[in-house]
């Protein structure tokens, strides 16, 4: 097998992974559509201009709070209806999130009030979008086998369990290496970190520094394409003083930055800076986990842990979700998904807010 999916579909998130020949290069998330989910690019909505924002740009309304910025607008007056396709997803900066970025779909009627409107579910979407090529389709369990097959029609690639290919994917391990922003590499490390202008790897260790900047190189371009970082990125070497090296590691990392597909990469300087560019529709995996705190998991990120840690619990007991009040505020907003988590543990669910609660809480299995 060469081109793999694992698909992961546990409470609170789907996740995917693609596997080419025996490695993962490319990580997704899917999180159901909630109030306080990120806006994904290709989705269609109904907007209403708000305001010009200069030559062929308005601010638009999606609905409720959610505003956008429209691109193309030329002669669009202020209050007017339309379909719109998300183009850029809503970008969380330190801080602050920046607007999403709609352009007009012409062809789709808009549907009264402003408001997101789609003819399919949005994890059927996603699963056709990532099919294409593949050889098979792993999956945890029974019902996701059944759930993927209906949604891919008869000429789907195979679908069948395997729980084993799942488990030494390390989706865990990977989300939180993600989050920490720190990867080992051979005599050293990289750090991934975001800042507003642009996403920073720096390179760590010690030896030989050439070899060492390669095992960089190589390590920070699969991160790009796996982790799914656009946008503009600065690679910060260890510095070389021999202008030979530094075009053998510039060589290198053009080779290592091939999978990436579509790419703008700047000559390295002499003190070892290198950015490249990337297109960005979307969220990276650091910024869906941490969204505006880098370095830690959001709220919401923290609640799916806790939602998935229930999943996995055994016993038949009943189970108790301990967490801070304000995440177990919000998990009760989430009634279908914890009526579909109790349905799959068959025993009840009970959640309970504790102040001195640490990290994203705890499940405890009642014995009796």
């Amino acid at each position: 097998m060469n081109r793999l999916l694992l698909w992961d579909a546990g409470p609170g998130e789907l996740r995917a992974g693609i596997a080419e020949q025996g490695q993962l290069v490319e990580l997704h998330i899917l999180r159901p559509r909630r109030d306080s989910a990120p806006l994904a690019a290709g989705e269609l909505y109904t907007v209403r201009v708000l305001r010009s924002l200069g030559r062929n740009k308005a601010q638009v309304t999606l609905g409720g709070a959610a505003e956008a910025i429209l691109q193309p607008a030329k002669g669009l007056a202020e209050g007017t209806l339309l379909a719109a396709e998300m183009t850029r997803a809503p970008i969380p900066e330190p801080g602050r999130w920046k607007l999403p970025v709609v352009r007009p779909a012409p062809k789709i009627a808009p549907q009264g009030e402003p408001g997101w409107h789609s003819s399919e579910e949005p994890s059927a979407r996603f699963l056709r979008r990532l099919a294409p090529g593949l050889d098979a389709i792993l999956c945890l369990d029974a019902q996701s086998v059944n759930e993927v097959r209906a949604n891919l029609g008869p000429d789907g690639p195979p679908v069948r369990i395997d729980l084993e290919a799942i488990d030494e994917a390390d989706f865990p391990g990977l989300i939180e290496a993600a989050v920490l922003g720190e990867f080992a590499i051979a005599h050293g490390q990289i750090s991934i970190e975001r800042t507003r202008a642009m996403t920073m790897i720096d390179v760590d260790g010690s030896g030989d520094p050439l070899a060492l900047n390669i095992a960089a190189a190589r390590e920070g371009a699969r991160l790009l394409r796996l982790l799914g970082i656009g946008g503009p990125v600065g690679i910060d070497f260890v510095t070389l003083e021999d202008r030979k090296a530094r075009a053998a590691l510039d060589a290198a990392l053009g080779d290592a930055c091939e999978p990436l597909g579509p790419h703008k990469r700047t000559a390295m300087n002499g003190f070892g800076f290198v950015q490249i560019i990337r297109p960005r529709s979307g969220l990276s995996i650091p910024e869906l986990l941490c969204t505006t705190t880098p370095g830690r998991l959001s709220l919401e990120s923290r609640a799916v842990a806790l939602l998935r840690e229930a999943g996995r619990s055994a016993g038949l007991g009943k189970r108790q979700l301990v967490a801070l009040p304000a995440l177990i505020h919000l998990i009760r907003q989430w009634g279908p998904e914890l009526a579909s988590l109790q349905k799959r543990l068959g025993t009840e669910i009970e959640l309970v807010a504790d102040p001195a609660a640490i990290g994203y809480g705890h499940v405890h299995v009642s014995q009796s």
